[in-house]
């Protein structure tokens, strides 16, 4: 190979690293630009007249079609100049912003959705092709879009006092089309949002009190980093924090003072950078709730029913990776309320309720954890069902209705005699249980004859570092998790066990030994401790979460430590009560107990 032919194939590397970083970003923008579109058109759906929302959609499309031009995708550059002209005529009100029309600009976003996944497969300098589309799909939109268009010039301008002032949202500035450079200049667009908002400002506060939004800093920039390379530094940081703990332990050792001071140091200044890169890997749940809500409106077209779906704590912040394992439980969980909880309109007026149902996703931060709520005001769930299909599937009877409530986490179990297109297959709730148990987390469900049901899970906010408290049993280390832990006792001359428990203050507190449950055949010091932790029931019949105390038995305690977790391989995976190990700073390696597995055994 000469000279000159390796630098033609040097340029053509580079030249395919540039279109491959383009197309990437030019995905990334139309992945938000959608999002923005589809909440905009579920706001309009019920508020036509939503001049912020119609404003936000317009500018969606703008961009979505900008930037389709300058990566030259002409399909979606085309597709989308035919969604402008619609909403240019409702600017004009030459069109009114109908149900029917916001549910054909939904079936547009779809499609504008598929159209990007086929473009994101092709490779770096293949011209786009809609060969992996439908054509017929691709062509019947553009002819409705079209024939909108002609219809709308057919009517004429709209007279205003023939028309509903809701059915008008604000008009929109005529906005440029976007140059080179698009990805990151947005300062020039500043100029036309400040002009929109001023638009709108005028004729929904006619007095001039506008209220004052503060533009963002001209300074602030935004920089997208690929989220395997944030993957990649957390694990870094990681192994740092491990490294740390061993240097940490060993200068203890030593007992230079001057080296221990540096040491600690040392150990704060990562504890800080390891924090700051949890904070990379945060996003808020709203990201990942308001996808939820084209799923529940499809579901309200489907079934006729009337559902509202309400969102608080969206701004609550969890690990992007538990957050995205978490989408297909709560999608599972979501749509059974749809469809087995909330009822008919009219059977819901019979009932004396409001004829709209109301599905309630809740989040909020406790202890180190996050707690979802996933509630609804439907019928709830019928206890007696599912007794009867316990027995029909010859499983064991259970007294408690809580415990009854358990068998529906069972695979293939269901109470509908018939299937839907939505549910009734008795696929689901298994798979909803075991995925939130791989998060370590937990999962409780309430319900009330005619009051609802309500499904709370309980997960680490991160699942790479967490807090611990770590106990000695003979020569083994196990962790509990600090947040369950209630108060230490020494189980001393002054307190006694007694068949299995203690006088704790006013109370018997039921006490087990770890070294029976655990089978542990080194025999025990003259001194034991007893480490009093709080177990969590679940209500049922509309009842609250109760908790109850219990004690264990153990030879030495350590105390709370920051730790590592790592799940246990494949060939350890029938090992009872244990659900990830730690390596310590001194090279031991502690278990990590799974402390209700451990207590419903031997209850049971």
């Amino acid at each position: 190979m000469n000279l000159v032919e390796f630098r033609r194939l040097a340029d053509t590397a580079v030249i395919n690293s540039e279109a491959m970083e383009l197309q990437q970003a030019f995905v990334t923008e139309l992945s938000e630009m959608l999002a923005s579109m589809e909440s905009a058109l579920l706001v309009l759906e019920k508020h036509p007249g939503d001049r912020e929302e119609f404003n936000r959609l317009f500018r969606a499309v703008h961009t979505i079609k900008g930037s389709a031009s300058i990566v030259g995708v002409e399909p979606i550059e085309h597709f989308c100049h035919n969604i402008e002209n619609i909403l240019v005529r409702i600017r004009e009100h030459r069109l009114l912003l109908s149900s029917s029309l916001i549910a054909l600009f939904l079936q547009c976003h779809d499609h504008i959705g598929s159209l990007m996944n086929s473009f994101n497969t092709c490779g770096s300098g293949q011209a786009f092709k809609l060969d992996k589309i439908p054509p017929h799909q691709h062509t019947a939109l553009i002819k409705q879009l079209g024939a909108w268009d002609v219809s709308s010039l057919q009517s004429g301008h709209l007279d205003s006092f023939d028309v509903p002032p809701e059915n008008h949202p604000c008009d929109v500035p005529e906005i440029p089309e976007p140059e080179a450079g698009f990805f990151d200049d947005t300062e020039a667009y500043l100029p036309y949002v400040r002009d929109d908002a001023s638009a709108c400002d005028k004729d929904i506060f006619p007095s001039g009190e506008a209220p004052v939004v503060e533009m963002m800093s001209r300074d602030t920039r935004v920089i997208r980093v690929e989220t395997a390379k944030i993957d990649q530094l957390s694990d870094l940081i990681v192994e740092l924090v491990t490294a740390s703990s061993v240097l940490e332990t060993k200068v203890r050792r030593l007992g230079d003072m001057s080296i221990m001071e540096s040491s600690v140091h040392v150990a704060d200044l990562i504890r800080q950078i390891q924090e700051k890169s949890m904070a990379f890997r945060m996003v808020p749940v709203q990201t990942l709730f308001g996808r939820f809500q084209r799923m529940v409106h499809d579901i309200e077209k489907s079934t006729g029913k009337n559902i509202k779906l309400v969102i608080s704590g969206g701004d609550t912040e969890l690990d992007r990776m538990v957050a995205e394992k978490l989408y297909d439980p709560l999608m599972h969980l979501v749509r059974n309320a749809a469809d087995h909880g909330i009822e008919p309109s009219t059977d819901r007026v019979g009932l004396g309720k409001h004829p709209v149902g109301t599905i309630h996703l809740t989040a909020f931060h406790d202890s180190g954890n996050i707690i979802i709520r996933v509630e609804d005001d439907g019928q709830g769930i019928n206890l007696e069902a599912v007794a009867h299909k316990v027995v029909e599937k010859g499983l064991p009877p259970q007294k408690e209705s809580v415990d009854v409530l358990n068998y529906i986490f069972e695979p293939g179990f269901s109470t509908l005699d018939e299937t839907t297109m939505l549910s009734g297959r008795g696929v689901g709730l298994d798979v909803v249980k075991k995925t939130i148990e791989s998060l370590r987390g937990k999962i409780a469900v309430e319900t009330g004859n005619g009051t609802g049901t309500t499904f709370r899970i309980r997960i680490p906010l991160s699942l790479s570092l967490m807090n611990g408290f770590l106990v000695e049993l003979g020569e083994n280390l196990f962790i509990l998790p600090i947040d369950i832990v209630l108060e230490t006792l020494e189980l001393s001359n002054h307190i006694v066990m007694t068949n299995g428990c203690i006088q704790l203050r006013d109370k018997i507190l039921p006490c087990m030994d770890f070294r029976k449950i655990l089978c542990i055949t080194a025999p025990p010091p003259p001194l034991q401790y007893v480490v009093v932790i709080r177990h969590s029931c679940v209500g049922y019949e509309g009842t609250s979460s109760r908790h109850k105390s219990v004690g264990f038995l153990v030879d030495r305690i350590l105390g709370e430590i920051k730790m590592i977790v790592k799940p246990l391989g494949r060939l350890y995976h029938k090992v009872k009560y244990v659900s990830g190990v730690s390596i310590l700073g001194d090279g031991s390696i502690a278990l990590f107990l799974e402390v209700d597995k451990l207590i419903s055994s031997v209850e049971a």
